[in-house]
């Protein structure tokens, strides 16, 4: 009888084993799951994962109050002229509060590669270069204290205030954080947490006793970042009407700076400004940046903005367009009389035959849109073709730039100027 006891026991502790052996290889079937379920941290897994369940404002207490302290004795120049281990310290914490920020908005995140071809669309820089390539297109991807050392020191150094005349320096570009995928221009502590009760710290009285015991709150100053990085990562349009409204100086430089003119609303918006800025003063800053630009990278180049021509075609006839083909005439007086008193030094960056380039887009554009309207305006192409024999080889040679009508408009322009011109020489004779 005990032996079968026995027996059973030994039966009873085989089975248990077994549902204890089971239940463990379930244990870690679901916890590889939930592992494989989380989101990439390439590279960065120690600074982005180390707070997923943590209160930021709580974790870095000491060193956002110690921020604040800081910036009081610094003053107006605020991070960038801080010692650089404070600004490599401050920035780190200030990277994982502004996506806390973010979040708490509402932004939500993308994966790295929809990241990275929402930023080629908008701005047209391929972030997956490295750092010294994008500093000269206005962009950094940010290091990560565990990144690659290299690219770390780097961008270290780069926050220092003497490299403020340096491609490579910090504090006036866009910064792109990979795995958070959002960008931030200065990314700082105050940007995104400010302390209960204190003011403007730059021009108010206040009490210094408030760095120790203020309350911290999340506080998004630039709440257009919100919008900016919903409408560049989620192309929402909720943000792009809000950006429209309250900040469209950020969709026309993405025209200006970067060349995005794919969007009809982004080119009216430009357009628009342009005529009201020539209904006050017709400067030559109106025109910089806008129907052509000089990209100064490693291999500097011309950019002509086409879209940004084309929209001018669709423009409805209103008396602005007067102003709209002025400006146009000036722009090709700009390109095509490099030596002129007048000519802004925006224009002199681009090289004669960069010149010639420009110039003949904004004369076949000018065309077809006055002709809509019953006028055709030649003139100036005229006199270059007549008068410049290098425009006119140039153009040639680069046959007419596949403009549609452009080799007849321009064969029919120079035999007018020819006929005028032997007329009034047979007159004078």
């Amino acid at each position: 009888m005990r032996h079968e006891n026995w027996r059973i026991s030994v039966t009873g502790k085989a089975k248990l084993t077994s549902v204890l052996l089971m239940m463990l290889l379930l244990s870690v079937s679901v916890s590889c799951c939930k592992q494989r379920e989380k989101p990439s941290v390439s590279g960065n897994k120690a600074d982005t994962i180390v707070t997923e369940k943590k209160d930021l404002l709580q974790l870095y207490d000491k060193q956002i109050r110690a921020y604040y302290e800081e910036l009081s004795d610094v003053g107006m120049d605020g991070i960038e002229v801080m010692p650089c281990k404070s600004q490599v310290e401050y920035t780190d914490i200030a990277i994982e509060l502004i996506y806390e920020a973010l979040k708490r908005t509402g932004f939500r995140t993308v994966d790295n590669e929809t990241a990275r071809k929402a930023i080629l669309k908008y701005y047209g820089v391929d972030i997956s270069q490295n750092n010294t390539t994008l500093a000269e297109q206005g962009f950094l991807t940010y290091i990560f204290k565990n990144g690659n050392p290299t690219e770390r020191k780097r961008q270290n150094i780069a926050m220092n205030s003497a490299f403020y005349e340096k491609p490579s320096y910090f504090w006036n570009k866009i910064i792109y954080v990979p795995n958070y995928n959002y960008i931030f221009p200065h990314p700082t502590i105050n940007e995104v947490v400010d302390i209960k009760g204190l003011p403007d710290i730059f021009e108010e009285d206040y009490d210094v006793r408030l760095f120790k015991t203020g309350k911290l709150y999340y506080d998004l100053s630039r709440k257009e970042s919100y919008y900016e990085n919903e409408f560049i990562f989620h192309d929402n349009k909720k943000a792009f009407a809000w950006l429209k409204n309250h900040e469209w100086g950020f969709l026309t430089n993405l025209l200006q700076k970067y060349g995005y003119d794919k969007n009809e609303e982004i080119n009216r918006l430009l357009l628009n400004w342009m005529i009201m800025e020539y209904a006050t003063v017709a400067k030559s800053h109106i025109l910089n940046e806008t129907f052509a630009i000089k990209k100064k990278t490693k291999w500097p180049h011309v950019e002509i903005r086409e879209g940004l021509l084309k929209s001018i075609l669709k423009l409805p006839a209103k008396t602005e367009n007067i102003k709209i083909s002025s400006l146009m005439n000036t722009y090709i007086k700009y390109m095509m009389n490099e030596d002129g008193e007048d000519i802004p030094d925006w224009a002199t960056e681009f090289n004669k035959e960069e010149r010639y380039k420009v110039a003949a887009y904004l004369c076949y554009y000018q065309y077809r849109f006055c002709k809509k309207f019953g006028v055709e305006e030649t003139e100036l192409l005229g006199q270059a073709l007549y008068n410049d024999t290098a425009f006119r080889d140039y153009i040639a040679d680069e046959n007419y730039f596949n403009l549609q009508g452009f080799q007849e408009l321009c064969n029919k322009v120079y035999e007018e100027v020819d006929i005028s011109e032997k007329l009034k020489k047979a007159y004078h004779e």
